[in-house]
């Protein structure tokens, strides 16, 4: 008997050792509940029937049941005890009895190897995560984790969550992917006693706020903000990455000559992203076509279904990117609420109306009105945006509208998804999908997705500074205005009909009058930037009026958001005269945008 027990518990051990190491820790843990219950069912029906068989006593049966099912889970039984029981009398009885032994005693060490193997991992994660650089993410959900798993691809960070609370299975989760986790108050305070622990003061930091509330990501990288100052951090070592306006959140949070903050703070607008994306994924350049000489084939035509924060950042990345010499930009918005929805943003640019061919129709993506427009513009239509907010809504739309252009042999058109996240496009219906999501290092981390706008601050900013130091330095209008053009960067090989290896041989720039039409493009695509930002065109009565009062930028009030330069290309000779005349000094904007072109080869220099 004493052998049979031991073989018994042996086996049940290395079976828990066998299954937790195998299995997945939730499926470990949903095991070992099922395990304990069936023992436990099983030891009341196999003593409570024992006892009362063998004893006759029903007062004794009850108390003694109880403590001998607690016993078979720290590996004792009393099969002594009830060895003239009915139930024990056969060799099926026999393997039973001994197989809820097994169950009771497998659970038991199951549960002890959860609790303090998972203890002992979170542990060494946390004292690993001391070594290497460090990224720190506040919030755990699924675009988070995702994008602490592409940081753990590199050996030298190491990722730490933070979070208010965490399931131990969530936990055990990203313990098992590498990756360690910091919940409670203390952690999201960025107490010190926890932050020490992480070795702050002397490593560079990442910080990622991704909780779905921006508020709490706000509060807690301010209270990070200043556990680092306490830690020693250098500034310049620490990098913020959260969701919000950079206007109002940068000046709280990056370091100054009178504060202490992060050393470069990066905030986004998951439109933006995601609208930035599009223009990656599916260039409007890709859908037009254009002849040696530069000019476009056809116009731009589009239609966008939903207009919230996706959709009115897709319709004005799409004008910024898609203006091109001898075509016409236009774009259909189907929105049920569209008069509601576009007040601020007609409002706030009051030029877009004016300067391009945006009508608003207030039906959505599955209405009569809606497959009207569609059959009518099978032919020159170029792209569909599907972005109502709801993924589910998206598909749904995306899918039907998909199978009706393959039924009506138009599936040139391009149907595009656009929202949380991303971008997905699926070429044709059975065709590949393309996915792109905006939570990844690719597009959050600046050094990455802003690498052509760096360069092309610098190139305006001067050189007395480094590249990422003029960077921080640059004013938020400078800052979206440099991504806009190296976004717009690649439109130039396609309308030149150059590869990027033409151009890093030296076949660039082109001769005239391709060069010309090329300055003419950059030019559409400036204004088109300036108007779906808010300016409007300056007259020549308010340029006069800012030379007389000596302003320095005379062509250029920022604060009223107005230009001189938002005039055709045709214009700008007359108006280069006019400044020159105006400040004494030359000045000739045609050659500006020429110049433009011509830096080319400097943003394709060292991409990936």
């Amino acid at each position: 008997m004493l052998y049979l027990s031991a073989a018994i518990l042996s086996a049940a051990l290395l079976l828990a050792m066998i299954l937790n190491l195998a299995l997945k820790p939730s499926f470990s843990a949903r095991l070992t509940t099922g395990c304990m219950v069936a023992a436990v069912l099983g030891g009341l029906l196999f003593y409570g029937v024992g006892f009362a068989e063998t004893t006759g006593d029903l007062l004794l049966t009850i108390i003694r049941t109880p403590l001998a099912v607690i016993r078979m889970f720290v590996g004792v039984n009393e099969l002594s005890a009830i060895a003239g029981s009915s139930l024990v009398s056969g060799p099926v009885g026999i393997f039973l009895f001994w197989l809820l032994h097994l169950l009771a005693f497998y659970s038991m060490a199951s549960a002890a190897m959860i609790t303090l193997g998972a203890e002992a991992l979170r542990y060494l994660r946390l004292a690993l995560s001391r070594r290497g650089d460090l990224v720190l993410i506040y919030g755990i959900n699924d675009h988070s984790i995702a994008l602490g798993t592409e940081y753990m691809q590199d050996p030298d960070n190491a990722v730490v969550y933070i979070a208010e609370t965490a399931d131990s299975a969530t936990v055990s989760s990203l313990n098992n992917l590498g990756m360690s986790v910091l919940a409670g108050q203390e952690a999201v305070s960025a107490a010190d006693r926890l932050m020490r622990r992480l070795r702050l003061g002397s490593r560079k930091v990442s910080v990622y706020a991704l909780d779905p509330a921006p508020d709490k990501d706000l509060f807690f990288a301010l209270k990070l903000k200043d556990a680092l100052e306490r830690a020693g951090a250098r500034a310049e070592n620490t990098r913020l990455t959260l969701p919000g306006e950079e206007e109002i959140l940068a000046p709280m949070l990056q370091v100054s000559e009178n504060s202490y903050g992060f050393g470069y703070v990066n905030v986004f607008e998951e439109g933006e992203v995601a609208g930035r994306a599009l223009i990656d994924c599916c260039p409007p350049w890709d859908y037009v076509g254009f002849g040696p000489d530069g000019r476009a084939r056809s116009d731009f035509s589009c239609a966008i279904v939903g207009f919230g924060r996706f959709g009115q950042a897709a319709l004005k990345h799409l004008i910024m990117n898609a203006q091109f010499v001898g075509s016409t930009f236009r774009a259909t918005v189907f929105s049920p609420r569209f008069e509601d929805e576009s007040g601020y943003l007609f409002t706030d640019c009051p030029e877009l109306q004016k300067q391009f061919a945006i009508t608003g129709i207030c039906a959505d993506g599955r209405s009569k009105a809606f497959y009207d427009y569609i059959q009518a513009h099978l032919e020159n239509l170029k792209m569909v945006v599907v972005a109502t907010g709801s993924e589910a809504m998206d598909r749904e739309i995306a899918e039907h509208l998909m199978l009706y252009l393959k039924r009506r042999q138009a599936e040139k058109i391009a149907v595009i998804q656009l929202g949380r996240s991303g971008v997905r496009y699926q070429e044709t219906v059975g065709g590949s999908i393309t996915q792109t999501d905006i939570y990844t290092r690719a597009r959050l981390a600046a050094e990455e997705v802003d690498r052509r706008a760096i360069k092309l601050n610098n190139v305006y900013a001067g050189q007395e500074k480094t590249a990422w130091e003029n960077w921080v330095a640059a004013s938020s209008f400078d800052k979206i205005s440099s991504r806009a053009s190296g976004d717009f960067a690649p439109a130039f090989l396609r309308i030149a009909l150059r590869s990027r290896e033409d151009v890093l041989a030296g076949n660039w720039p082109p001769e005239e009058p391709l060069l010309e039409v090329l300055g003419e493009t950059e030019h559409l695509r400036w204004c088109a930037f300036h108007y779906a930002n808010g300016y409007t065109p300056m007259t020549a009565e308010e340029l006069a009026q800012r030379a007389a009062r000596g302003e320095k930028k005379i062509a250029k009030d920022a604060l009223a958001r107005k230009h001189a330069c938002l005039v055709p290309w045709e214009e700008l000779d007359a108006l280069s005269a006019q400044v020159t005349e105006l400040t004494g000094k030359p000045v000739d904007y045609k050659k500006i945008d020429v110049d433009n072109v011509v830096a080319l080869p400097l943003l394709l220099e060292e991409e990936k």
